[in-house]
């Protein structure tokens, strides 16, 4: 993995070496092993490298090719090197790093070459002869890159620190991005959390010339149906594209590699299927699970298991070479380490709950010298995908007969309430009022339970929320259009960033490869919902990698069950903070502060599990003291 950085000057007064020496050192943490910067007349490109992959001992970045014509550097792993250096008819290609065969690609199909690429990417390509900069990012922004125009220059970065050491554009948090995060709003379009500070968007090739910049999106899945002879040919095929997405995200792993192990299917189909590709070269996956701490006595929301160590206990015994690390959350509060999230992750953080017993996880995995750390974050979508709008899929598709028997059997085995059925059945042809009544009746909390906005913001947002059917306002819709959406809108690069440089563990996620998403977007509907069953096809294909335990278990785990805990030993540490965030005229004209007050005046005895309760304290308080903390600091 590789921070990378540039400075192209367009009249600019600055030195364009000077200028990206700058940026590089800002971006260090991000890549101890090596630094590099390459002068091109007004362009300069460097690279800090942190060498993870086999191949990286041959890289040479900032690379120049076409005889001087184009000049790259690049963060990035590529998952299939093999394709590409056939297509490329490269041989020998063991000791060529993925950087020398993304440039080989480029200068083969020009930025066309981002349809060819599997894996986690972002560079910037720079081509003298036409005078244009190309950046792109890999689909689902699992690395992140940045840029920033300012006066006679362009400039880009992996991280926005790298901006701000240039002390160009000054270092304020966006009101309209912080407002986005606050109202529950997903990010879309270049905005960042920074003023003046630019994301390229994943999935996204910004093509970027002296006179501007025009973004594509290169990334969308079509819609396809696999049809395929005997439901053991499905059963073959999921094996097949999983095996293939966790093989390519155990290279440089070496003998061990760290894992996520919850008690559901995603993260544990990943790490029993990192231990079974290891176990034929004697390799060893150390499972991790948050467990409460042995004395907590609290409860759960309804459906959900507060403590996944047993279960997850069973999938490492079903598997020799799983050694499980159940990790017992030490109650921290989770405002504790705001200064550090800031500093690492160089944006504000959502589930600051979940943020403690993930830190005490990357901990005990970097002290037992692992160097990858898998997850299965997007499982949801994957692995495990079946969605409760199928049944809005079945009447789409005409089978009305299917939806019955579907609609019943959910009904007779207490899977879902009339009124869910009812609402993920007709909610996408529902007039707007009846639908607005249908959802008083939901367990969802409405904006103003779960939200720290300021009440001068909220009607703005709801409207906007109306208006884009997010929130308590999503209905249902086709499975495939809203997981690409969902997908779409997903950007994890900055939280990989921050997990390299906090704990040296490269975090990587089999569920989020392009192949694997492109597989379960085309299976047929029967195969994710079929006479009550959800996820047959899951269910049989993990069947030789998950016990029994795990696949029949309907409940979902509850992580950070006891997050309460934490949160409440620190009353003081809370309310020194509202006082700051009060005192701040920016993050208090975002931030609801006498919500906030109100909240700590009102501190529950318990009902902790209560979901109004969750809503308030959860959800809304500490998303209010995350982005207010964001704003404050960000000075």
């Amino acid at each position: 993995m590789s921070a990378i950085a540039g400075f192209w000057s367009l009249g600019s007064s600055r030195d364009p070496a000077d200028s990206c020496r700058t940026m590089v050192a800002a971006l260090a943490d991000y890549g101890p092993d090596d630094c590099a910067i390459a002068r091109l007349g007004p362009l300069a490109l460097g690279r800090n490298l942190y060498r993870l992959l086999p191949e990286d001992e041959w890289d040479r970045q900032p690379l120049v090719g076409g005889d001087g014509r184009f000049a790259l550097v690049c963060d990035l792993r590529l998952d299939n090197r093999d394709e590409l250096a056939a297509a490329l008819g490269l041989v020998g290609t063991a000791s060529l790093a993925d950087s020398a065969l993304l440039l080989a690609a480029l200068e083969r199909w020009g930025e066309e070459a981002v349809d060819r690429l599997a894996g986690d990417y972002a560079f910037a390509w720079f081509d003298s002869r036409a005078s244009s900069l190309v950046l792109a990012r890999d689909p689902l922004g699992q690395r992140p890159l940045f840029w920033h125009r300012g006066d006679g220059y362009f400039a880009f970065a992996s991280m926005p620190r790298g901006f701000h050491a240039l002390a160009a554009p000054t270092r304020r948090a966006d009101a309209e991005a912080m407002l986005h995060f606050v109202g529950g709003l997903p990010q879309r379009g270049p905005g960042t959390f920074y003023e003046g500070v630019a994301r390229v968007e994943p999935g996204h090739v910004l093509v970027v010339t002296p006179a501007g910049e025009r973004s594509r999106r290169f990334w969308q899945p079509r819609r396809r149906e696999l049809r395929l002879k005997r439901f053991d040919d499905y059963v073959d095929a999921y094996r097949e594209t999983l095996d293939r997405a966790v093989a390519a995200r155990l290279r440089g792993a070496g003998g061990t590699v760290a894992s996520h192990l919850s008690g559901g299917w995603d993260s544990s189909a990943v790490a029993a299927t990192a231990a079974r590709l290891l176990a034929p070269t004697g390799g060893t996956v150390l499972a991790f699970t948050s467990v409460p701490r042995a004395v907590y006595g609290g409860e759960s929301p309804r459906n959900r298991f507060s403590d996944e160590g047993p279960i997850a206990a069973a999938t490492a015994a079903f598997h020799p070479n799983i050694v499980h690390r159940p990790i017992e959350n030490e109650a921290r509060s989770p405002i504790a380490d705001l200064d550090r999230s800031v500093a690492a992750y160089d944006r504000p953080l959502y589930n600051l709950c979940n943020h403690v017993w993930l830190a005490q996880i990357r901990d005990a995995a970097r002290a037992s010298g692992a160097r990858i750390l898998l997850t299965g974050e997007i499982g949801n979508w994957t692995i495990s995908a079946a969605p409760h709008n199928l049944l809005a899929d079945y009447l789409r598709q005409g089978r009305v007969l299917a939806w019955a028997r579907e609609a019943g059997l959910m009904l007779a085995g207490r899977k879902a309430r009339l009124r869910g059925i009812a609402a993920n059945s007709f909610g996408p042809w529902l007039p707007d009022g009846l639908w607005r009544r249908l959802r008083r009746l939901s367990s969802v909390a409405e904006l103003s339970e779960s939200t720290p906005l300021h009440p001068d913001l909220r009607e703005s947002v709801a409207r906007r929320q109306e208006a884009e059917k997010l929130g308590p306002a999503r209905r249902p819709a086709d499975n495939f259009a809203e997981t690409v959406q969902a997908l779409q809108e997903m950007d994890f690069g900055q939280y990989r960033k921050g997990v390299l440089a906090g704990w040296g563990l490269d975090k990587r996620d089999p569920s989020a490869d392009t192949r694997l998403i492109d597989f379960c977007l085309s299976l047929p509907i029967d195969l994710l919902l079929k006479k009550g069953v959800r996820r047959p096809l899951a269910r049989a294909a993990l069947a030789d990698r998950l016990p029994p335990a795990v696949l029949d278990e309907r409940r979902k785990g509850y992580q950070a069950a006891d997050w309460a805990e934490g949160i409440s030993r620190d009353l003081p540490g809370i309310s020194a903070l509202i006082d700051r965030i009060a005192a701040d005229p920016a993050a208090s004209a975002i931030v609801d502060v006498g919500l906030l007050r109100t909240l700590v005046r009102d501190w529950p005895e318990g009902g902790w599990s209560d979901p109004r309760v969750i809503a308030r304290y959860r959800v809304a308080l500490l998303t209010g003291l995350s982005a207010g903390h964001f704003i404050v600091a960000a000075r």
